[in-house]
């Protein structure tokens, strides 16, 4: 029987490598994984090396999307980016499965289970002032909610430490995919989208409060949501539940009708 393909989207300032083991997770059945990394992680080029807008992050995710349709799987600010790519061009996805992605990082008037406009405003000056402190201090925060926070965080800062960071001074992609983060806004596209879309999410999330599973599920209940044991990074603690769904989607299951 064949499967579609299955592409993992990495998150905000977070290494393809941060995915490798759900991945290595997904290949155990010979299924065809990759992953692809959001810019601001790598060195670009001097053509390249401009601020993003989701235009930009479309474009960039097509070029690395080496078959279709496939199953996408985005983290956080990567699965928002999964959800857009979908509605935009449902002829190359089969389904989406997104990972601590909520409808709006950042609260507003219309969505409130998100997280408190200062405190990003905080994070993003943090960035802006000390990127090394404020790289830290998020994986410490992705970390939180994980049984194992301690080691899982150090995980994290050694791969990140193996990132080409050294040129984030004077490139800013990080920051302006952070500023897409805080004006971020996936309603129209989650009513947009027809290929089925699960939506896990993670008990004890630092980042996305567990409040936005029940408010997506009452607002679009055609998407599948869970919540599952951990924080933000949930599925490194624990992939099977991650692989089951993503394993069923990309058998072909769960297909809406269009």
């Amino acid at each position: 029987m064949s499967h579609y393909p299955i592409v993992l989207i990495s998150g905000w300032a977070m290494p393809a490598g941060a995915m490798e083991s759900l991945a290595q997770a997904l290949d155990a059945d010979h299924r065809r994984v990759s992953i692809v990394q959001l810019p601001g992680l790598v060195r670009e080029s001097e053509a390249c090396k401009r601020s993003h807008d989701w235009e930009s992050l479309l474009t960039y995710l097509d070029h690395q999307l080496f078959e279709k349709p496939t199953v996408l799987v985005g983290w956080s600010l990567g699965g928002m980016l999964a959800t857009l790519y979908a509605s935009r061009y449902p002829n190359n996805v089969a389904a989406v499965v997104n990972l601590g992605a909520n409808a709006c990082f950042v609260q507003n008037d219309g969505w409130e289970p998100a997280m408190d406009p200062v405190l990003f405003t905080r994070f993003y000056h943090g960035m802006s002032r000390s990127r090394e402190k404020t790289l830290q201090q998020f994986t410490r925060l992705c970390s939180s909610g994980s049984l194992q926070s301690k080691a899982l965080t150090k995980a994290l800062q050694t791969l990140m430490s193996d990132a080409d960071l050294d040129h984030q001074a004077e490139d800013n992609t990080l920051l302006s995919l952070l500023d897409i983060l805080g004006k971020s806004d996936m309603r129209s596209a989650f009513a947009d989208i027809r290929c089925p879309v699960t939506h896990l999410f993670g008990k004890e999330d630092a980042l996305v409060p567990v409040g936005a599973a029940n408010a997506i599920g009452q607002d679009f209940p055609a998407h599948r949501v869970q919540v599952l044991d951990g924080g933000h990074c949930f599925f490194m603690d624990d992939p099977e539940p991650v692989v089951s769904e993503v394993r069923r989607l990309s058998s072909g299951k769960g297909r809406v009708a269009t």
